[in-house]
């Protein structure tokens, strides 16, 4: 199985993609026939999301660093010394030119033209870094973890989807019948509300699951995770 997109995924690394591609693009602009509009385009989307981003990582820190001043405030630390100056926003510049909402919609279409041309190559689009790299999921060893907790008296299961697209999941009751199929689940959770019967107030619960992909189980199953469950 394999997954593929030349977009990362993290805003910061998207600044640096559209870095290149904006630096690059000029380059090829005779041959796969992109315009001085659009060449101006992606340079004014490039500006204003490094921009952004910038910005935001700014006033995250900044949130952290207020945050931190106001923890000191509320008590008194023999070993904190003064407070110094309540902290505020550093410059952040000036704001770039003003572009249309949907960037990356923007550079995808131009990325899927420039793919089209005649004069593309393999070399282009490595250049470009429009070119996926392949991942290959090794569906032998996919393993899930479940992680369960109580939510209102019930056992809530979560797990990570990893590539799938379900689990199986099964629970043994310590009643004798040991794993039992509670199903096949798209969303990475479930609430338990089965009941325990009157003459069982508090037991244990076992679960386990294995990852679907198509129709089919694949890789390994779970480590059991156990929880203690109460009547309701």
């Amino acid at each position: 199985m394999s997954s593929n997109t030349y977009l990362p995924n993290g805003d910061n690394d998207r600044v640096t993609w559209m870095n290149n591609f904006n630096a690059k693009l000029p380059g090829y602009a005779t041959a796969l026939a992109i315009t001085p509009a659009e060449l101006t385009s992606v340079a004014n989307d490039t500006t204003m999301f490094a921009y952004i981003v910038n910005l935001s990582n700014i006033y995250k820190q900044t949130a952290q660093n207020v945050v931190a001043f106001k923890n000191l405030l509320k008590h008194e630390v023999a070993s904190a010394g003064p407070l110094g100056a309540i902290p505020g926003l550093p410059p952040i510049g000036t704001a770039p030119t003003a572009v249309p909402a949907g960037v990356f919609d923007r550079i995808s279409k131009l990325a899927a033209r420039i793919k089209n041309s005649s004069n593309y190559t393999s070399s282009i689009g490595q250049d470009l870094n429009i070119i996926a790299p392949t991942i290959t999921i090794n569906t032998a060893t996919m393993q899930p973890t479940l992680k369960t907790n109580l939510d209102a008296g019930r056992p809530h299961i979560k797990w990570l989807k990893n590539n799938s697209d379900a689990l199986d999941l099964y629970v043994d009751r310590e009643d004798g019948a040991g794993f039992i199929y509670l199903g096949r689940f798209i969303n990475p959770e479930y609430i338990d509300v089965f009941n325990l019967p009157s003459t069982a107030p508090l037991a244990q619960w076992d679960y386990k699951g294995i990852y679907v992909i198509g129709n089919s189980p694949v890789g390994l199953y779970s480590p059991v995770d156990s929880i203690l469950v109460k009547k309701i």
